[in-house]
């Protein structure tokens, strides 16, 4: 039931953070599982080679059924997640800025459109990928196939600049870093470090760092419910509780005790994590 994370294959290691197998498979005459989700900081690719689960949007109510293949890049807003009854969900986890290397669509892009359609990306060729996925026996075998489906497509790949290698660190130190220190890593002007940070992941930096910040909130909290959140908020960094709340409601739109009640009424934690 708990999902599995991999290490993807060294030649991969620059792009791919993960890869995480899930499978879970429910009583068809229940009710649907249904979960709330944070907006993670990581750019994926998922696969749905069985039942296709469905969100809605925390906030507007809309929703939406995934398809077999999602691409998914900045992701700022809760969802609230519905699983099929025969849920098996492979994620290829980015590297920062990994998924705009692959793919050469600028994420401010992604953040407009929030998430597209494998097919209208990769071509109705994806469609084997995702039946060889619902065919294998075994997880490594999945992970296999996910390897060889970035192996045919890594010939376009961009070209690693410096500062591909300072945005990991934004995550490393829970988005507590001063972004001057990170351009000047980077080689960058201010300027031209935002304008290079925006192209590969679709935010701000200083907007994605306190993105950050309220996802290992979020986090720290699934993980342990009995936990204040004042415990959280020191622990995040933040100033206050109130600057917590704020970035919550802006975040999830809800105060932090919405988030905490729905989180004791999942059925379980999905182990979501920050990787970097």
């Amino acid at each position: 039931m708990h999902p599995q994370f991999y290490t993807p294959h060294p030649a991969l290691g620059g792009l791919v953070n993960n890869i995480m197998i899930s499978h879970i498979k429910t009583d068809g005459a229940k009710a649907r599982l249904t979960f709330p989700f944070p907006p993670l900081p990581e750019h994926c690719i998922f696969f749905y080679p069985f039942d296709k689960p469905a969100n809605e949007n925390a906030i507007t109510k809309k929703t939406t059924v995934h398809p077999r293949c999602l691409v998914v890049g900045p992701n700022t807003e809760r969802l609230n997640l519905t699983f099929g009854y025969d849920h098996l969900v492979i994620k290829i986890g980015f590297q920062p800025g990994g998924l705009y290397r692959l793919l050469g669509i600028p994420m401010a892009e992604m953040l407009k459109y929030k998430e597209f359609d494998g097919q209208d990306i990769f071509g109705p060729e994806v469609n084997d990928t995702v039946d060889a996925l619902a065919n294998a026996a075994t997880n490594e075998e999945r992970k296999t196939i996910v390897e060889d489906f970035l192996f045919s497509r890594v010939v376009k790949l961009k070209k690693t600049m410096a500062i591909d290698f300072v945005l990991p660190d934004i995550l490393k130190y829970s988005g507590l870093v001063k972004i001057d220190q990170l351009a000047k890593k980077a080689c960058l002007s201010s300027r031209q470090f935002e304008r290079a940070f925006k192209e590969r992941m679709g935010l701000s930096p200083k907007f994605f760092s306190r993105h950050v910040r309220f996802t290992k909130a979020w986090l720290l909290k699934e993980s342990n419910t009995v936990a204040t959140w004042t415990e959280i908020a020191y622990k995040c960094g933040y100033f206050d509780q109130m600057h917590l709340i704020r970035d919550f409601q802006e975040f999830a739109g809800a105060n932090p005790q919405v988030i905490a009640d729905a989180l004791k009424q999942q059925p379980f934690s999905l182990d979501n994590r920050i990787f970097y």
